[in-house]
């Protein structure tokens, strides 16, 4: 994980599930049509940017995208926030509203997300949209953001009284061939049934007698999410629904491109270069944020797990490689919840679902 030694005291920025009314605004497609067009001139002053903002190139001589100087909104490094997720939050200081008002003035309503961990902020960082905003006379700026993409944070510019930085984004490296991040992919899926169902037996044998359905009774609870999907109902979903709701929106907000190698057709039956990285994504923003009551300590415990996950999810520029390491998060979970079962002296029936995920999972 690559780190800048930069300090910043505590954020004031607090979330909130305040109601607010949409605005439409620009977003990722402006700010990436603007870097373009002035990728070698300062967001301040207009001049010329030094040498260490020229063209660079990747091993294979591709030219990387434009490096551009653009606002930092910090956050506790456990706040991160992956490809489509969304954050409420209340801007209230002055040095915020004057972070916002440059957003949308210079920067077409994007901004990176600052994770600050004990030894400084992390390089990568979320790219997120000004999805919709309403200011409020004495309240200060409701606002609701979304991750896009992803920036690589170069050189901090300023630190008062909000943090600027040189940045550049990040786009991922997809293999020439798709065979085995389809593989990868199709044991993911595997998995989130698997996980589904074994929760599904342990609420059944922990239900109560009042209880009407089985699924009235969750193995996890959540809390309120930050998300502004509000015909979602995430509290009553299992982790499959999570996972597919997770799918679908990572895929709407990917505005990356692919470029397809002439020499690998796709099957019909592949999942092509956008679903694979949206199943990536969506294996870590499903994951429930809160383990049922009875275990408040291990629920804190696998928090802070599936937060490291994210943060190593978020620094990998590798297709592949993220989707190994979701399959090996997932493995780990079924751990666990075999686990469980063991102690509630259940041993986990195995559904014709489960398998095709059994043997490679196992």
């Amino acid at each position: 994980m690559k780190i800048h030694g930069f300090f910043l005291p505590s954020s004031s920025l607090r979330t909130t599930a305040h109601n607010r009314n949409k605005v439409k605004l620009f977003g990722i497609n402006e700010w990436r049509d603007e870097m373009m067009d002035c990728a070698a001139v300062y967001a301040e002053g207009g001049t010329k940017t030094s040498s260490a903002y020229d063209d660079e190139y990747d091993e294979d001589g591709n030219l990387l995208p434009a490096a551009r100087e653009m606002c930092v909104l910090p956050f506790p490094y456990e706040d991160v926030l992956l490809q489509g997720e969304t954050k409420e939050l209340r801007l209230y200081e002055d040095r915020f509203i004057k972070l916002f008002e440059e957003c949308m003035s210079k920067h077409c309503g994007v901004v990176a997300m600052g994770l600050l961990a004990e030894s400084g902020i992390i390089q990568t960082a979320p790219l997120c949209e000004i999805e919709a905003y309403n200011r409020i006379e004495g309240f200060g700026i409701f606002v609701t953001v979304r991750v896009v993409g992803r920036v690589s944070l170069l050189e901090l510019t300023q630190q008062e009284p909000y943090i600027k930085a040189v940045c550049r984004e990040l786009s991922d490296v997809i293999p020439p061939n798709l065979d085995l991040p389809n593989m990868v992919a199709g044991n993911i899926e595997n998995f989130m049934l698997l996980l589904s169902s074994m929760q599904f037996q342990l609420n059944e044998a922990t239900s109560t007698a009042s209880s009407s359905s089985s699924y009235n009774t969750r193995l996890y609870s959540y809390e309120e999410e930050d998300d502004d999907d509000d015909d979602v109902d995430y509290h009553n979903m299992d982790r499959i629904s999570l996972f597919r709701e997770a799918f679908h929106i990572a895929k709407a907000t990917d505005t990356q491109g692919y470029t397809i190698s002439a020499q690998h057709s796709p099957e019909e039956s592949e999942r092509s270069a956008q679903d694979l990285t949206a199943i990536s994504w969506a294996a870590f923003t499903s994951f429930p944020k809160q383990l049922h009551e009875d275990s408040k300590q291990r629920a804190t415990t696998m928090i802070d797990e599936n937060v490291n996950y994210r943060i190593q999810a978020l620094d990998i520029d590798d297709l592949f490689e993220r989707l190994k390491l979701a399959s090996f998060m997932l493995r780990e979970e079924k751990a666990e919840l075999q686990a469980k079962l063991a102690l509630a002296g259940l041993k986990y029936k195995k559904l014709d679902d489960d398998s095709s995920s059994s043997s490679d999972s196992d």
